[in-house]
């Protein structure tokens, strides 16, 4: 594998350790052939229509509102600034994209848009894939791409983790000029950290009624506070890493004990309760 051009500007000490190695290149080269990727793909094989979207969109309100609060105010101030992030769910489906207008209808241009699909796959080897692959933050040069389609794109990508260490999402960087993949690995982990510490901030919640907290668990209690909040059951499981299938169970628990049947009998509780102390 060729160093990092010392034209750019970009150490070699600094940024190695996120470049995938050969053999980690290698594999996922593979990978692409044993799914019959064409090298000379024109346009992702997969991207959702907006029907089949709309579910996963739903699905992960919280990432995106976190990108909404962190990366979009930042990734749309500067209209000269040569990069697009991409915001991806766990399955690599592509939820957000950030950019100047030009920068958005190069990336359409190219099938990259709000669905397309960033498995290998899909796309060959890309920085979302394989910081997938790999669990870490990833940088990947434009030859290194499979599909002569992204040669001209330099990319850098990590997952977006949850409390408890849960994989929310996937954020990407990508720019044509390779001098930028140093301020892209900045500008990820700024990014990364922000987006952290809005969701620290979102997890701070009001102590409950005592009439109410008594008669639950401590579990029970920290998802009571998050359904108060108007959080899906997808987005309690990944601020509290668990299952889907777990959060409705203590959600029944919580509406049981409460004789409430519904959201809305709960709302209509929780004011009512809240009332009476003040």
């Amino acid at each position: 594998m060729a160093p990092f051009s010392k034209k750019s500007g970009i150490s070699d000490e600094d940024y190695f350790p996120l470049l995938c190695s050969p053999e980690e290149l290698e594999a996922s080269y593979a990978r692409c052939r044993a799914c019959g990727v064409p090298q000379d793909l024109t346009r992702p094989r997969e991207i959702l229509d907006p029907a089949a979207l709309a579910p996963r969109l739903k699905a992960a309100e919280l990432l995106i509102s976190l990108a909404e609060k962190t990366v979009r105010p930042i990734c749309t101030t500067d209209p000269q600034r040569n990069f697009i992030c991409i915001l991806c769910d766990p399955e690599l489906v592509a939820l957000k994209l950030y950019a100047s207008p030009e920068i958005l209808e190069a990336a359409r241009d190219l099938g990259v848009v709000p669905g397309t699909v960033f498995t290998e796959r899909s796309c060959g080897t890309n920085a979302l894939a394989m910081a997938r692959e790999l669990g870490r933050l990833v940088a990947v040069r434009g030859e290194q791409h499979f599909c002569r389609l992204f040669h001209n794109w330099w990319c850098v990508a990590a997952p977006v983790r949850g409390l408890g260490n849960s994989i929310l999402g996937y954020l990407d960087i990508s720019m044509h000029a390779e001098r930028e993949l140093g301020f892209a690995v900045t500008f990820l982990k700024t990014l990364l950290l922000l987006m952290e510490k809005e969701l620290a901030l979102a997890r701070e919640i009001p102590s409950l009624p005592p009439e109410l907290e008594r008669r639950l668990s401590p579990r029970e209690r920290e998802i009571l506070f998050l359904l108060l909040r108007r959080l899906t059951n997808e987005e309690i499981a990944a601020y509290l890493n668990l299952s889907v299938y777990t959060v409705k169970t203590y959600r029944k628990f919580i509406y049981r004990k409460l004789g409430v049947s519904s959201f809305n009998e709960l709302l209509a509780k929780y004011r009512a309760v809240t009332e009476k102390l003040n």
